[in-house]
């Protein structure tokens, strides 16, 4: 296979260019045992040799080369003639394993592999289903996603099929319960895994939701369990998470290393998705903004600039603060790897791991990383489905207040006209009042709907104009006084005899906003309660005017849907009328003029709004 040449193509780099980083290394070693010259080099070189050697799984050599790296910074440190005799205890041990190692030949030191390893074929799934109308619904569903299924309707040929001589499926697909077999599709799926390496996602799929079902599957290796009848959207985006979504990644390496970071790229792409190297990690931002990576994968110890180092500088730039982290590299202190945590990494894998170790932290970022992706499309959409529909409520809204207002125009008039004729009698007065009072009722109705409309289409406009604000709450109290007095409510002023207190906006959508605060505060009040209004400037250049009550106030639950169009906290099943957008509207407005709006409020002891608004300077 290409990989596989490729991978032994680097292999034997590695060993060309061991030897001469072992010649390096002893002549820095020697210069060192002589006058101490070099130590920062041999360090370094030895680091990087320690780190090489664990990617190409030359374990002894690693762990030989990283001893040597920390005794050397012991003995710089205490300076002890003991260091000195460990040290080239240590050296004399490396000398050899290198030795070794170069002496065999390439293949001898990669062990062939137990298991029996065969291709993948791209987007083929084994679907292992004994009834054949599910396993056909199935297979339908998968194939109009663009896959191919290849159905077994019975253990033994599966098995056959799997440890044949032909591509693995890209996924396999299994009931977990056969009638035909005493073997449950967990023991066999168990057994395969032993047979077969580089083993392909199984989901399992059962009429069993109960959690040892579950585990028995967990044991058995699977990737994903699912209970029927399952949906066909949900069916696909199972089967997506795992066959669509891995070619679209993208990993930088960052690594000063060629040879270990190619090798690491050469493993990523045969996975399937994109990998770029970056040997200079000065370069990290111009390399991201080219490549846009999904995920990057650092090395630690870096003599320009440290991986460390590397992730908090990302970290501190917001358009890269969430993208996903793994440091890669030779083995270090508790310390160090907490440091590398907190630096923001995600993951912490070892040179010397398993490249499949790797690539199971790798697919392990990705996956989630996945998921917030479709949250985020999900969002999006809803996003975009959220404005069309305030634009169809908008459209509605005005059909409805054109629709409406011209025939009850024509009843308040004719209502007029009737009371202004001679003779009617006492009973016939009262029912034209009657008919009078609720339909101005609902022209306030259709008004505020209009209003709304305006507002939601962008069409309402403004007239700003300086003048005093506290004038205009003394009108409006005044005003108030005599729904206050139907209510038995008294109202309060705490700011009478202040001076002026000039503001920019619209008076006539101020005193909208503030009227309706004031009648929202005396109709929902207790009888025989009270409203304060106060006035007060604010350190962020506004001024606010305080409504306060002690009615019988808001449950806390409820708070951030106060503002909400149409939504009445349970008003409706009071006597106060409306339609639950008077502060839906005070909210809009108040923010269209550049103020904010806000409530505080707890149960039985009442509630205050407040408005903010700019001060005229």
């Amino acid at each position: 296979m290409k990989f596989e040449n490729h991978l032994e193509q680097l292999r034997k780099k590695f060993t060309l260019d061991l030897s001469s980083r072992f010649e390096q290394i002893r002549t820095l070693y020697r210069q060192y045992s002589q006058d101490g010259r070099d130590r920062d080099e041999l360090r370094q070189g030895l680091h990087r040799l320690a780190g090489l050697a664990g990617t190409f799984k030359a374990s002894r050599i690693s762990e030989l080369a990283r001893n040597l790296e920390i005794h050397l910074a012991q003995h710089f440190a205490d300076g002890l003639e003991e260091e000195d005799k460990i040290i080239d205890i240590l050296f004399g041990q490396f000398e050899k394993a290198v030795d070794a190692y170069l002496t065999q030949s390439a293949d001898s030191e990669h062990e062939a592999r137990s298991k029996l390893v065969l291709p993948r074929s791209d987007k083929t799934i084994c679907l292992v289903e004994d009834d054949p109308l599910q396993a056909e619904q199935i297979a339908l569903v998968l194939q109009e996603a663009g896959y191919q299924v290849v159905i077994y309707h019975a253990l033994p040929p599966f098995s056959e099929f799997l440890t044949g001589a032909r591509p693995l499926p890209s996924l396999i697909m299994m009931d977990m319960v056969f009638s035909d077999s005493v073997e449950s599709g967990a023991s066999v799926i168990r057994q395969l895994r032993e047979q077969v390496a580089d083993f392909p996602p199984v989901i399992f799929i059962s009429v069993w939701a109960d959690i040892v079902s579950r585990v028995n599957a967990i044991r058995a290796g699977a990737s994903e369990y699912l209970v029927k009848p399952v949906s066909s959207q949900a069916l696909v985006e199972t089967v997506d998470k795992y066959l669509s979504k891995a070619t679209t990644y993208k990993i930088l390496i960052v690594d000063d290393d060629a040879i270990s970071s190619e090798y690491v790229a050469t493993i990523i792409q045969q996975a399937g998705m994109q990998a770029r190297t970056l040997l200079d990690p000065l370069r990290i931002f111009e390399t991201m903004e080219d490549f846009q990576p999904d995920l990057l994968i650092l090395d630690i110890y870096m003599p320009v600039c440290s991986g460390i180092e590397l992730a908090q500088v990302i970290r501190q730039c917001c358009c890269y603060s969430l993208i996903p982290i793994i440091f890669l590299t030779t083995n270090t202190t508790l310390d160090q790897e907490l440091a590398a945590l907190s630096s923001g990494g995600d993951e912490f894998v070892r040179k010397s791991d398993s490249d499949t170790y790797l690539m199971r932290k790798l697919e392990s970022r990705l996956r989630r990383l996945g998921q917030i992706r479709d949250l985020n499309q999900q969002l999006q959409k809803a996003q975009r489905r959220s404005e069309q529909l305030r634009k169809l409520q908008s459209d509605f809204l005005s059909y409805v207040v054109h629709e409406l207002k011209s025939p009850l125009h024509l009843i308040l008039g004719y209502s007029d006209l009737l009371r202004a004729e001679a003779g009617l009698s006492a009973e016939q007065i009262d029912m034209l009042d009657v008919i009078v009072r609720g339909g101005q009722h609902q022209l306030e109705m259709i008004n505020e709907l209009s209003e709304r409309a305006k507002i939601v289409a962008g069409k309402l406009k403004l007239n700003p104009e300086s003048f005093d604000l506290l004038q205009l709450l003394g009108e409006l109290i005044n005003d108030a006084e005599v729904l206050a007095h139907q209510h038995r409510i008294t109202l309060i002023s705490a700011f009478e005899g202040s001076s002026a207190q000039l503001i920019k906006a619209d008076r006539r959508r101020v005193w909208q906003v503030i009227a309706n605060l004031l009648s929202n505060a005396i109709k929902y009040n207790k009888p025989g309660g009270s409203v304060w209004v106060s006035v007060q400037k604010r350190s962020n250049g506004l001024l606010r005017v305080t409504i306060r009550d002690n009615g019988m106030g808001i449950p806390a639950e409820n708070l951030d849907n106060v503002f909400d169009a149409f939504e009445r906290l349970g008003a409706q099943n009071s006597s106060v009328e409306g339609i639950g957008i008077g502060l839906s509207i005070c909210s809009q407005l108040v923010q269209l003029m550049g103020g904010n709006i806000g409530v505080e409020s707890e149960i039985d002891l009442g509630s205050s709004f407040w408005v903010e608004l700019p001060i005229n300077v």
